[in-house]
């Protein structure tokens, strides 16, 4: 019986031999039989290869991953990203004759018929195995595989060997989720495909054809491959005699998976924000030629998608340095270790944000522990992976921290910054007709009807400028944005980088764009006087930018998350810096500015380490009619000095509420104010994330003294 089925497969073979080359001498022939010309002909290459694969986003340094979106682990590189040796030890693994083959042959055709599923995958060439996976073809009848042969030989006449060489590396299946040669240099040996040493090549080569196999746990089936696709190297030229050794380390499975669980998991941390913030920018990217979105396409309904994003195997390289990032949530997140947000009361939440001056480069973002829905430090518009509901909790009012902006008005108006000030409390300003109605005094933060500021001079109708600020008095300046105009102090702000204010509106907070309205667009329709002193919610991610301004005396620079895309190993994308003037406000008034806040750290002990000179406001917003405070900030920065090569940074910290607004008190039963846990938490940043990226030390310019008024409101 075993006889009579073995002599039935075998004439079954030869019927399948008879009849496919029948077809395909005609074609390897020159094409001159009728039906072998059609045949060929009419099998086409696919125009499109839609690979799976995953797009990945990194921190500035473009190795380090934050996080992996899309499903599978593919990122699509150029063959000269791969060693020549790897590129040597896979032919030799699955195709001796790759470089002098023509793809397919007649032998191929003949074991396309002759041999058994199995026994053909052993037989297939380089260009063979990529043209299956390519054109999708499933089963293993004969005509499948002639048809792949036919694909093969198409491929290497339209192809040089090393395109399809490029091809096939990156769409091969390693194991470990890895498909692709650069997801397997990093899932097995950590680290980028151009990095990989000779023996880690073969090591990959071997797992091509069992990507089941555990090089790591269990080696042997892998080292005896190892050691046959050596000796293959050297029988073709590619290696000389002498052998490898077998890879001291490689990483286990455990350590693949831990990777993907943290990349997926980065998502739901603190991480996932800057993603979010990231993709949004990418999404909104537009070609300058045509105005067209760059990654976006449509789908069969016309309707609007970003999977070029989601799917696309983009390399997303963001403007955010791992070891500022990790600084941030070491000194912000209550749930780092000796942070000191740990064991505050359950309603207490910090943001911060960090900004590079001159570039504008986002250098950290904690918005929250959290990587959707509540954003403390901003907001974000994610089309890719957002729901497309605008994301909570951005704005806050920043108190005196924005009198940063009136104070630099009032300098552009010609005050001194030693110009006299009523710094009374409370005090009527009758003038206003705007927003502040008689019988609504304005108030220092935290006094009542008794208390009054001590100023220098003894009397608190005559506070400076600079006095005023480092004491955060609101009545001096409330009466400076009315002797400037609040559109003014709008128009400082917007031009150094706040992008957008909250205003009630029919009694309901309204978000305004101020990037794109100047001051008397907004005021007084949206903002009337107490915009001088923080009345109207910005972000924290628009207070970084605001201070890295002043940090670069003046130089406003964009600020952004994006820094480059690559697709498919190019560049499709780059970072453009035009850093701009504030308009108005001089390099000397920018150093007043500067010298006048350096006053606010030495006040409240928040100077940094070694004395490095810093500059800073605190701000507090009060909670409803109260004396106590739901919202505590303190914003500042270093000093930049890109000759010396110190670009400098600028942070702002933002101490809340989580939810509903209640009276900030912090474990301890104290009041919160921007010195204390605001101030405490920027200084602590600073100091970890200027040791860590090794800033050099720069010193501010001397104050130029600036303007010719020396009187203000003031009464002697």
């Amino acid at each position: 019986m075993a006889d009579i089925d073995a002599a039935a497969g075998k004439k079954r073979r030869w019927r399948k031999v008879l009849i496919i080359c029948g077809v395909v001498v005609a074609v390897l022939a020159g094409g001159t039989a009728a039906a072998g010309t059609y045949y060929f002909d009419n099998v086409a290459l696919p125009e499109d290869v839609a690979m799976a694969r995953s797009t990945t986003i990194y921190y500035a340094d473009g190795v380090t991953p934050i996080a992996r979106i899309g499903d599978t682990n593919r990122t699509v590189i150029p063959i000269d990203q791969v060693p020549p040796d790897v590129q040597h030890a896979v032919v030799a693994a699955e195709d001796p004759t790759f470089y002098a083959n023509s793809g397919a042959g007649y032998g191929d055709f003949a074991r396309a018929a002759w041999y058994s599923e199995d026994e053909w995958r052993g037989h297939a060439t380089i260009s063979q195995q990529y043209a299956r996976q390519w054109a999708a073809l499933e089963g293993d009848g004969y005509a499948r595989k002639a048809r792949e042969s036919v694909i093969a030989i198409k491929l290497n006449q339209q192809y040089e060997k090393t395109k399809v060489l490029e091809m096939y590396l990156n769409i091969c299946d390693f194991g470990r989720g890895a498909h692709g040669i650069q997801a397997a240099a990093q899932a097995y040996f950590g680290k980028a495909a151009k990095d990989l040493t000779t023996a880690e090549g073969i090591v990959l080569a071997a797992l091509i054809g069992d990507p089941q196999a555990d090089p790591a746990a269990d080696a042997g089936p892998v080292r005896q491959r190892f050691t046959e696709i050596q000796a293959a190297m050297v029988g073709l030229g590619f290696l000389q005699a002498g052998g490898l050794d077998y890879p001291a380390r490689i990483r286990t499975a455990d350590e693949t998976r831990s990777d993907d669980t943290k990349l997926k998991a980065a998502l739901a941390g603190p991480g996932g924000l800057i993603v979010h913030h990231v993709l949004g920018e990418v999404a909104a990217l537009t070609d300058p030629r045509t105005g067209q979105l760059l990654y976006a396409d449509q789908d069969r309904d016309g309707k609007r998608n970003f999977d070029k994003v989601r799917n696309g195997g983009l390399k997303i390289v963001t403007t955010v340095d791992q070891r500022i990032q990790e600084a941030a949530v070491r000194a912000a997140s209550r749930t780092s270790a000796g942070s000191v947000m740990q064991d505050q009361p359950e309603n207490l939440q910090a943001a911060l944000v960090a900004v590079e001056p001159t570039t504008g480069a986002v250098k950290a973002y904690y918005g929250g522990d959290q990587g959707h829905g509540n954003d403390y430090a901003g907001h974000y518009d994610d089309p890719v992976l957002g729901d497309g509901n605008e994301t909570c909790c951005g704005g806050h009012p920043p108190g005196a921290t924005f009198g940063v902006y009136a104070l630099a008005a009032g300098l552009m108006a010609g005050y001194r910054t030693d110009s006299g000030w009523n710094g009374t409390s409370p005090q009527e300003f009758p003038t206003s007709g705007r927003t502040l109605k008689q019988g609504n005094p304005v108030k220092n933060a935290g006094e009542g009807a008794a208390d009054a500021p001590a100023c220098r001079s003894g009397k608190p109708t005559w506070c400076t400028l600079d006095e005023a600020a480092v004491m955060s008095l609101n009545t001096p300046y409330y009466g400076l944005t009315e002797a400037v105009g609040a559109d003014k102090v709008i128009d400082v702000a917007r031009a150094a980088g706040i992008s957008e204010m909250w205003a009630t509106v029919d009694g309901a907070m309204q978000r305004v764009d101020v990037a794109h309205h100047d001051g008397k667009a907004v005021s007084p329709k949206y903002f009337g006087t107490e915009a001088g002193i923080g009345q109207y919610p910005v972000t924290v991610l628009d207070q970084a930018a605001g201070m890295a301004t002043f940090a670069a005396r003046g130089l406003a620079a964009h600020t952004h998350f994006l820094k480059e895309v690559w697709t498919d190993g190019k560049k499709t994308f780059g970072e453009v810096v035009r850093p701009t003037r504030v308009p108005g406000l001089t390099v000397e008034m920018a150093d007043d500015v500067n010298a006048v806040l350096q006053g606010v750290p030495a006040r409240y002990g928040l100077g940094l380490a070694g004395g490095r000179p810093v500059a800073g406001k605190t701000g507090t917003w009060q909670f409803g009619p109260t004396t106590g405070v739901a919202h505590a900030w303190m914003v500042g920065h270093t000093a930049s000095d890109p000759a010396a090569k110190s670009p400098g940074l600028a942070a702002a910290v933002w101490v809340g509420n989580r939810a509903e607004e209640h009276n900030l008190i912090d474990r301890a039963g104290r009041p919160v104010t921007g010195a204390t846990l605001p101030g405490t938490v920027w200084r602590a940043f600073l100091d970890d994330a200027l040791t860590a990226v090794a800033m050099p030390v720069a010193a501010f310019p001397p104050a130029a003294g600036t303007g010719a008024k020396t009187v203000g409101t003031g009464v002697r």
